[in-house]
C-alpha cells in the first residue's frame, strides 16, 4: 500500500516500530532474533555503564513498540508506559545516589513490564485461528521474556538479602551482576545446572525451583502443543491438496 510506505518513511524511528509489529506477518520472528542478537551484543558494551545504559532501554523501547501494537486493553498499554517511566526515574536515581531501594524499584518496574509483555503476546497467539511460523516464534519470545523476568527476581533475592547467590562478583557495576544473575536464569531454566552461580538464600532457591520446573513444562506442552498443531495443520492441508488433484483428475 503506497500510502503505508510513505508513513513509514517519514514517521518517527519508534512509530515504525510499532506500524512494523502492528502490521507485519513475521512480528515474531524479528522480534526473537533481536532478543536472541542481545545476547551476543551485551557483552560486546563490555564494562561501559554508557553502553550497557543505552543497550537496556533500547530493549524495553523495542518491547514496548512490540507491546502497543499487539496489547488490546489499553489499561496494560498505559501500564507499561508507566512502569517504563518508573524503571527510567529509578535507574537515574540508583547511578545519582547508590540507593539500593531505587534499584529496587527499578527491578520490579522491569519484572512487570516484561510480564505485561509475555501476557501481550499470549493473548494475541490465543486470538489466532491458525498456528502459522511466527506464532512458533512468539512461543520461544514468551520462553526468552520468561528468562530475563526470573533474572529480575534474582536481581531483587540479591537486593533484598546480600549473599543469595554464590559465584557472583557484587563488586562489579550493576550490568555485570545482572549479566551473570541472567546467565544463571536461563541456565536454570534449561536445566543445565553447571554450578558456577549458585542459590543461597531460601528465596533464591524457591524461584530456582519453581523456574526449572516452568522451563521444563513449558517446553513439554506449550510449545510441544504448538509444534503440534502446527504440524497437523500442515498435514491436513497436504492431503487436502491431493483430495482436490484427484478430483479433478476424476472430472471428464
Amino acid at each position: 500500500m503506497p500510502g503505508s510506505n510513505k508513513e513509514l518513511r517519514y514517521s518517527p524511528f519508534m512509530f515504525k516500530l510499532y506500524l512494523f509489529f502492528k502490521n507485519s506477518p513475521s512480528k515474531f520472528t524479528v522480534l526473537l532474533g533481536f532478543l536472541v542478537g542481545q545476547i551476543f551484543i551485551s557483552p560486546i558494551a563490555g564494562d561501559s555503564l554508557f553502553l550497557q545504559q543505552v543497550l537496556y532501554f533500547y530493549t524495553y523501547l523495542v518491547l514496548l513498540s512490540a507491546v502497543s501494537a499487539i496489547v488490546v486493553n489499553k489499561a496494560k498499554l498505559y501500564a507499561y508506559f508507566g512502569l517504563y517511566g518508573v524503571s527510567l526515574v529509578s535507574s537515574i536515581l540508583f547511578f545519582k545516589t547508590r540507593s539500593m531501594l531505587w534499584l529496587a524499584g527499578s527491578e520490579v518496574a522491569d519484572m512487570l513490564m516484561l510480564m505485561i509483555t509475555i501476557w501481550g503476546i499470549q493473548q494475541f497467539m490465543w486470538r489466532q485461528k491458525r498456528v502459522t511460523r511466527d506464532l512458533i516464534s512468539g512461543a520461544i519470545c514468551i520462553y526468552m521474556l520468561a528468562g530475563l523476568a526470573w533474572s529480575d527476581a534474582y536481581s531483587l533475592c540479591e537486593i533484598l538479602k546480600d549473599g543469595s547467590f554464590s559465584g557472583i562478583n557484587i563488586t562489579e557495576n550493576v550490568f555485570a551482576v545482572r549479566g551473570a544473575l541472567t546467565y544463571f536464569s536461563y541456565v536454570t531454566m534449561l536445566t543445565v545446572g553447571y554450578g558456577d552461580v549458585l542459590p543461597v538464600s531460601f528465596m533464591a532457591r524457591s524461584l530456582s525451583i519453581l523456574q526449572g520446573l516452568f522451563g521444563q513444562m513449558y517446553l513439554a506442552v506449550f510449545i510441544a502443543g504448538i509444534l503440534g498443531a502446527f504440524l497437523s495443520q500442515q498435514h491436513l492441508g497436504s492431503a487436502g491438496e491431493v483430495q482436490e488433484n484427484l478430483d479433478g483428475k476424476d472430472d471428464p
